[in-house]
């Protein structure tokens, strides 16, 4: 069983609508022959909170997590298109990190020792990734990969975003993918991450934003990588 994870019923709900039709339109597969859901709500603490408690009281099986939504794509400086995501674009997480953990200042974050805050960097479940991208790939959806950055505070300003892009190698930031890593770590479970591009980090401007276009993508993708992981 797959448990599927978004943050809010806003990124949740298409891919509900996606599960709950057969792949012929029949609707006779529901999303319960497949995977189960979870709202983890906005942040890592309330996401650790919410995915443990779940995991600990659930009566399924659990084979691995999927976590999916939208992410706002950090602006670099690099010239090379391949470096950078753009509006709609899926992203499979390599990586995750967290992003704001550490010492504050102007124009920097310093990671706290190791021995006092623990690990900052999740590597993300190798075979599961490629599964993803073989799948992707078979049905025409372009993706990009790299490394995703957790914030608890959402980044506003394009340098904040440079920076935080440039500290972690960083393709897009969210708000709950490396709680989701720290939990699965911890319960042993597999985790993929797929998100789709809302916004890009730069100064704080929503009309430029396409949300509600980025939570149709990536669960488009969500259902589709749960129908064929799921199957086999």
């Amino acid at each position: 069983m797959i448990l599927a994870v978004a943050a809010t019923d806003f990124e949740m709900q298409p891919l509900m609508q996606l599960l709950a039709v057969g792949e012929d339109g029949s609707g006779q597969e529901t999303r319960e022959d497949r995977c189960c859901t979870l709202i983890s709500g906005v942040g890592p603490v309330e996401t650790t909170l919410r995915l443990t408690r779940y995991l600990e009281k659930t009566s399924s099986r659990i084979d691995a997590v999927l976590n999916f939504g939208v992410a706002g794509a950090y602006v670099t400086a690099s010239s090379v298109a391949s470096d950078k995501a753009s509006l709609l674009d899926l992203c499979l997480a390599e990586q995750e990190s967290l992003g704001d953990f550490g010492i504050c200042f102007a124009d920097t974050i310093e990671a706290f020792d190791a021995k006092l805050g623990g690990n900052v960097t999740f590597s993300l479940d190798q075979p599961l990734l490629d599964q993803a991208r073989d799948i992707l790939a078979q049905h025409g959806m372009g993706y990009r990969c790299g490394n995703f950055v957790t914030v608890s505070a959402a980044s506003a300003t394009r340098e904040r975003g440079m920076m935080l892009a440039a500290r972690f190698q960083g393709l897009c930031e969210n708000m709950e993918g490396a709680a989701v890593a720290r939990v699965c770590a911890e319960f042993s479970l597999p985790l993929l991450e797929v998100r789709a591009i809302s916004n890009l980090v730069e100064d704080r401007d929503p009309t430029h934003w396409k949300m509600a276009e980025a939570c149709a993508r990536a669960a488009e993708a969500a259902a589709l990588l749960v129908r064929v992981m799921g199957a086999r």
